[in-house]
């Protein structure tokens, strides 16, 4: 199973002859190959996996996914919080 979140692109740049983006969520920037995709542009949001972006997703969607992978995030904080006030 793959997990992704979504990264949003913050550029496009030609390197080797192949098509790249450099996409970021929280801060953390990741390359990414644009061959499988077309019409990828600056500012839209990616899912990317073993480097190669597979997906454009609309803002809205990546908004929707973004906010799920936050409450994940915080319940995992909250877990890990309780499971050091038990020991």
């Amino acid at each position: 199973m793959c997990l992704a979140i979504p990264c949003k692109v913050v550029k496009i740049y030609e390197e080797d002859g192949e098509k790249y983006a450099i996409a970021e969520y929280k801060g953390v920037k990741q390359k990414a190959k644009l061959a499988l995709l077309e019409n990828v542009n600056i500012g839209d949001y990616i899912l990317i996996h073993t480097g190669y972006a597979l997906e454009v997703m609309s803002e809205e969607d990546a908004k929707i996914s973004l906010d799920t992978w936050e409450e994940l995030f915080d319940a995992l904080d909250k877990m890990e919080g309780v499971k050091e006030e038990k020991e």
